[in-house]
């Protein structure tokens, strides 16, 4: 199995958990004397089952991603952990470009004018820097991820 079909699975996995776990949140209370559309002890066992499967599969994801070489002297994992810190920073670029990005909205002089404390277009730039090093890091990762072979 490739690493790729196994993250899909853990994706799907997850959606599943997520539906059941909103289907039993729906459900927890009934009206006296309704009964729910399906058993919930039921659904509670297929839930924890899923925990389980999804345990095994992020055990196994991660002991293949600490296992397989990315790049010379980086790990797959190495690469996964620089990709999502590299997002949260471009998250966190961005964000500062909306806040700083200033449209002056006042009717008159007498207003109160705010200005930006900081350098809208390094700002922007260094958001697309980030957004474009982002995709080629998750390309070369995706890639990768259908290359690998997983022990089952």
């Amino acid at each position: 199995m490739k690493l790729a079909e196994l993250l899909i699975e853990r994706s799907e996995t997850q959606k599943r958990i997520a539906i059941i776990s909103s289907r039993l949140n729906k459900y927890a209370t009934v009206q006296e004397g309704d009964v729910p559309p399906f058993k919930p002890e039921a659904w509670l066992a297929k839930l924890d089952g899923l925990f389980v499967k999804q345990e095994e599969l992020i055990n196994k994801i991660n002991v293949t991603n600490m296992s397989t070489e990315f790049e010379i002297g980086m790990t797959l994992a190495e690469a996964v952990t620089k990709r999502d810190v590299m997002k949260n920073r471009r998250g966190i670029y961005s964000g500062l470009f909306s806040a700083s990005a200033i449209e002056d909205n006042r009717y008159s002089k007498k207003e109160i004018k705010f200005v930006t404390t900081l350098d809208v277009d390094r700002i922007l730039d260094v958001t697309d820097d980030l957004a474009k090093d982002v995709r080629m890091l998750d390309a070369k990762i995706q890639a990768k991820n259908w290359e690998v072979e997983v022990p089952i």
